[in-house]
């Protein structure tokens, strides 16, 4: 609705327009076209200066009687004085006294209230039309992801990489498939939306939510638990070193470990920057409460550095011997041995030579060649070794064989590789190397694997050590090392090479002997796990066992804060003369475990809650005891995913869905699992301008749109009064 002049209404007033009209003449704004008035003053002039307009916003002019009004008033007039709304003014000399009162007239709030209802109405209209427009904006973007989610999870589930070598990778493909038969991808892709999610950026946001709701669910779990253990490993990969952090706890009575992420460090192995990483990633987890013990693989730092680490971490906790230092059973020893041991020049040569070993009969190109051969071998430092020493000259022949084949005429770095390989299993060196790390390796695995097969009691574990490096020392002669060597063949200058590496042979002692010493440094104060130890319990005949009061202050000093005492105390009592309470007699129970197990299953943890509570403590510290297998085991898992071969860039995302594959399958079937990734997602710096947040502060999910209610104009009553002018 178009108007001339401010005179139109006052010749038809506002009130007998439509609603549309009366929207649209408000939307249009006040006359500001008249400029020209002029009053005569006892012989001198005043000119209306337009400034006035920009003053006072409601100030408006009739270009047909020159005089000027108020367009609130106009639109919403009241009261018997009609100089404001119906006559107008034109008396230049008393404007600003006139505005003044007449601003703070009863008429005029009443029209500028009324003014304002409308404009509100107005906008609310606006916004729920704009609000309904974006939200289908939304509903459609949110359906059009939810595809893409299914794509990315399918390629994630599988460890089928998104991209290859070439442009078109598996990702867009699947898409382009999907085009063919949903209109949702086809209308997105070809039509309507600036939004394809085929950019890599997109998809490793993509991959990266879909991961935040398995972080989401191992938070959640975490905050469930009394206790957590940390395990930090050395990985290697294309992007260079890293290490993994898992946590171990005790879920529903039963132990599990989950893959937190993979997180860069330098290659200088330095203690303050794992406790750094570790500092910062475990700070959602409260470690400062749960965390109550830690283990390392051998190459996460420096040898030299493991005691400053150890005790970083204690500090961290603020408890000097809650969160103990222990060996996890997972680590195959020859292993932790091998990445302490690359700090020695030529051992890290050797090592390497070892890895390439173990690597080049894995290698799938080898296919037929090697697929009647056991290659159980190459798992282990010690077991590559063990079989190189007992099979060298078998080795040799398939190397050999492998060197002069057809098939792998073409292959050159399979041939390099031979070659390599064979001149190292003909060096006399070298056979002394894999000689002395075979008679080390083996008398430090005998006495691990003792331990292993027994529950011992941490005293018991402690003197099982101390013995083995006794044993070690006792190798620490030069008839001791030329013993080794009796069966290697003989080559000329033999001994020149024996006597070179002799001040080696001892340094790689001391080295050995200074790793297990820092590995099992904390061991007795486990000591107080032998109260729940069904080996070593005390019997109904002797109650008050020596060993109680020692083990009972290990409880109090370091663990007072998760035990009720004197309830501990009766519980443990109830056990010690009835151990069938606890499950001890039964088929299978005969671990801590077994009888954490025990108590959950007939429901007798909630009668004895201290007592579960301190096998669940138990039961969380990694050690020889309580071996986790097969997929159960964080570090298998973190194994087969560094196997893979990988195209994508090695980000924790892709690695988290991989090594945690059972919960990132049991969110899949969660009803809100589309919701919560694309929640996350919508909140990532290179999502911000995809319109995924439904308007309104509606909740996600299946775009339901929510009608903004118009405002409707209330009746105001104002009394009658004159102009105050």
């Amino acid at each position: 609705m178009v108007l001339a002049s401010l005179n139109d209404l006052l010749e038809k007033p506002f009130k007998s327009y439509s609603k549309e009209e009366q929207l649209e003449i408000v939307q249009n704004g006040r006359f500001t076209d008249l400029t020209n008035i002029c009053q005569n003053d006892k012989g001198k002039y005043r000119m209306f200066a337009v400034s006035w307009y920009q003053r006072v916003k409601w100030l408006s002019g009739n270009t047909v009687n020159k005089k000027l009004y108020c367009w609130h008033c106009v639109l919403y007039p009241s009261g018997n004085f009609k100089i404001w709304n119906s006559t107008g003014f034109d008396d230049l000399k008393n404007l600003s006294q006139s505005v003044r009162k007449h601003e703070e007239s009863r008429e005029h709030t009443y029209s500028t209230v009324k003014l304002k209802l409308l404009l509100n109405k107005k906008r609310s209209q606006e916004n729920a039309r704009k609000q309904l427009e974006d939200n289908v904006k939304v509903k459609r973007n949110r359906e059009y992801l939810e595809r893409l989610i299914d794509v990315a999870s399918a390629l994630a589930r599988f460890n089928i990489p998104f991209q290859k070598d070439v442009e078109e990778g598996f990702y867009k493909y699947l898409i382009t498939v999907l085009k063919k038969y949903d209109d949702i991808v086809r209308t997105q892709i070809e039509v309507s939306s600036p939004f394809k999610g085929l950019t890599r950026t997109i998809q490793l946001d993509l991959i990266e939510s879909i991961a935040h709701t398995v972080r989401q669910r191992i938070v959640h779990e975490l905050d469930s638990v009394k206790f957590f253990a940390l395990q930090v490993d050395e990985v290697n990969c294309l992007r260079g070193r890293q290490i993994a952090v898992s946590l171990r706890y005790v879920k529903n009575a039963e132990p599990v470990e989950r893959f937190i992420g993979f997180f860069d460090v330098g290659f200088n192995k330095k203690a303050d920057e794992v406790v750094g990483i570790l500092e910062r990633e475990l700070e959602r987890f409260n470690y400062k409460e749960k965390m109550i013990a830690q283990c390392f693989d051998g190459g996460v730092v420096k040898s030299t550095e493991i005691y400053e680490l150890q005790q970083s971490v204690k500090k961290l906790v603020g408890s000097p011997n809650r969160c103990q230092f222990v060996h996890c059973y997972a680590y195959e020893f020859s292993d932790i041995l091998a990445q302490s041991l690359r700090a020695i020049q030529e051992c890290k040569l050797f090592f390497t030579m070892i890895s390439m070993f173990s690597a080049f009969f894995r290698n799938p190109l080898l296919g037929e060649v090697v697929q009647n051969i056991d290659l159980s071998w190459t798992e282990s430092t010690f077991a590559c070794i063990k079989y190189l020493k007992d099979n060298d000259t078998s080795v040799t022949q398939i190397l050999e064989y492998l060197n002069i084949a057809d098939e792998f005429a073409n292959v050159p770095h399979i041939i390099s590789d031979c070659v390599n390989l064979i001149n190292h299993l003909k060096s006399y060196k070298f056979m002394v190397f894999i000689n002395m790390f075979h008679n080390i390796f083996s008398m430090i695995e005998d006495s691990l694997e003792k331990i292993k097969n027994q529950e011992m009691s941490a005293i018991k574990y402690r003197d099982e050590i101390n013995s083995l490096t006794t044993k070690l020392k006792q190798l620490k002669s030069e008839s001791k090392f030329n013993d080794i060597f009796k069966n290697v063949q003989h080559v000329s200058g033999q001994q020149v090479i024996l006597k070179n590496m002799l001040d080696l042979y001892l340094e790689i002692i001391d080295h050995i002997i200074y790793e297990i010493d820092g590995r099992f440094l904390d061991i007795e104060l486990l000591e107080f796990a032998s109260l729940v130890s069904a080996h070593s319990m005390p019997k109904p005949s002797d109650p008050k066992s020596s060993k109680i009061p020692d083990c009972w202050a290990m409880i109090k000093e370091n663990y007072q804060n998760y035990f009720d005492n004197a309830k501990l105390k009766t519980e443990l009592e109830l056990l010690y003369n009835d151990s069938t309470i606890g499950g001890i007699g039964e088929a299978g129970v005969k671990t801590p475990r077994d009888m954490l197990k025990f108590l959950y299953d007939h429901e007798v943890n909630t009668s004895l809650p201290m007592l579960y509570r301190l096998l669940e403590l138990v039961v969380t510290i990694p050690s020889f005891t309580w071996p986790l297998r097969g997929k159960a085991c964080v570090l298998n898992r973190i194994k087969d995913y560094c196997k893979l071969e990988k195209f994508e860039e090695p980000r924790s995302a892709f690695a988290l869905l991989a090594i945690e594959k059972d919960m990132f399958l049991e969110a899949e079937q969660s009803s809100h699992w589309y919701d919560e990734i694309i929640d996350y997602f919508a909140t990532l710096p290179s999502t911000s301008s995809i319109e995924l947040v439904y308007k309104n502060g509606e909740t996600s999910g299946h775009g339901k749109t929510n009608k903004t209610e118009l405002i409707s104009e209330p009746e105001l009553s104002i009394k009658q009064e004159s102009d105050m002018l």
